[in-house]
């Protein structure tokens, strides 16, 4: 992407002006983000792959050594293999003019059995972070259509890009220790630590956010790194976590202090209230509300049901009104209609079909009728208002019932007596 604004002409220049890794970043990187073996054989004969140093390596439960010639910590792997390949990304956090800079490598590593380990590392991206928190992106072209997130055209020239996932989830990636920082960031509160939280989103919010700034400087780390990925939220309940600090607090868990604080929201508690919000035993306390809510949620529903229930009978008596109390019978099968919303649903429940919970209630066209021998339902029918026709007749669970050839004779007979309701 060509630079079109003065801001973007000036980071294509920086970039171009930046120092290539030193040996030490270079090595570092190796060091610390890749694995370091020690092949074995039967004969107990170990190469380090770092070197390619030999020697005898007898003890069997070792899983760790040091190879006596480069001093470096291997593990010890049992195997005829030769060689070993590696792929790792870093970062180095630097500065240049006034921005703050993040700067993203692949490092790749060969190791062949009986030579010295050979390993490069590229630039992948760059982002450039203003004094008033605007990022700006420098990087190769991703390639598009891959299985894999870091798929690039390492042959792509290194220019302004679009921000995405790839260069996010990289820059969150091993920071090498020695760190620069600008002088606004060092002023908000950055001591040289990351806390293990993306060094992007954390500039960016030490350099627009005043509250991730008073979070850093009050070591109150669990919380600013919740204010990273949640920042409304922490905006939100910021006069309570005043409350909690005030009271001498110390948020441990912020992921599980802030389900608290959100329960006790819902349950409409005080938020202000240092008893509440600071508790001694936040898992026990968390667990009791958990409870409340969901008891206040199984009371919130019954009252949303009883609401549409009433709509819904509303609605039922305008639809159905009119066929309320119809009954037929042969002198043993007695069958009558559904008289209300709710007799739908204890249909549905005893006879374990579906008329209640799909609201058969609300059908403009059809009519719903039980059929009953004495106290014993023998089946649930379905019927079309213009003709009368039988669309079901189902019996325990969707069953057949035995006595439907009987069912459908005594609505037949009784057509005379539907027809009536419906224009009555």
């Amino acid at each position: 992407m060509r630079p079109k604004t003065r801001k973007q002409i000036e980071v294509v220049k920086l970039s171009g002006a930046m120092r290539s890794l030193t040996s030490a970043q270079l090595s570092w990187a190796f060091r610390e983000t890749h694995e370091h073996f020690a092949y074995r054989l039967k004969s107990g004969v170990a190469t380090c792959m770092d070197c390619g140093h030999e020697w005898k390596e007898t003890a069997e439960s070792d899983t760790m050594c040091r190879c006596p010639k480069c001093g470096a910590r291997l593990q010890v792997k049992d195997t005829k293999e030769r060689v070993v390949k590696q792929k790792s990304y870093f970062n180095v956090i630097t500065t240049k003019a006034d921005y703050q800079v993040i700067r993203s490598f692949q490092i790749i590593s060969e190791m062949r059995k009986g030579y010295q380990a050979k390993y490069s590392a590229m630039a992948i991206c760059e982002y450039w972070i203003d004094p008033k928190g605007g990022k700006t992106v420098m990087g190769l072209c991703r390639a598009m259509n891959s299985y894999f997130y870091d798929v690039f055209n390492y042959c792509s020239p290194f220019e302004l890009r679009h921000d995405n996932e790839a260069f996010q989830r990289i820059a969150d990636e091993w920071v090498y220790p020695r760190i620069k920082v600008t002088d606004i960031i060092k002023r908000n509160g950055f001591a040289g630590c990351t806390h293990h939280i993306n060094p992007v989103t954390l500039f960016t919010q030490l350099l627009t956010n005043p509250h991730a700034e008073t979070l850093m400087k009050s070591g109150d780390i669990e919380l600013l790194r919740y204010l990273c990925y949640h920042p409304q939220e922490v905006d939100k309940y910021w006069n309570t976590i005043k409350v909690t600090k005030r009271a001498g607090y110390k948020v441990e868990d912020a992921l599980l202090w802030f389900d608290y604080i959100k329960m006790l929201d819902r349950m409409g508690k005080d938020l202000h209230s240092p008893t509440l919000v600071a508790p001694r035993d936040l898992q026990a306390t968390h667990d009791e509300y958990v409870a409340k809510v969901e008891r206040q949620r199984i009371k919130e529903q019954k009252e949303a049901d009883r609401k549409k229930t009433e709509a819904d009978e509303a609605k039922f008596e305008e639809l159905k009104g009119r066929y309320i109390g119809l009954v037929m019978s042969d002198g043993e099968i007695v069958i009558h209609t559904l008289n209300s919303v709710a007799e739908y649903y204890d249909e549905g429940n005893r006879q374990h079909i579906c008329c209640g919970s799909l609201a058969y209630y609300l059908k403009p066209e059809t009519l719903v009728l039980t059929a009953k021998i004495g106290n014993k339902t023998i089946a649930t029918i379905e019927i079309a208002l213009q003709d009368c026709r039988i669309l079901q007749c189902r019996a325990f669970a969707n069953g057949v019932s035995e006595y439907q050839d009987r069912i459908a004779q005594i609505i037949n007979d009784n057509v005379k007596l539907i027809a009536e309701r419906k224009t009555a």
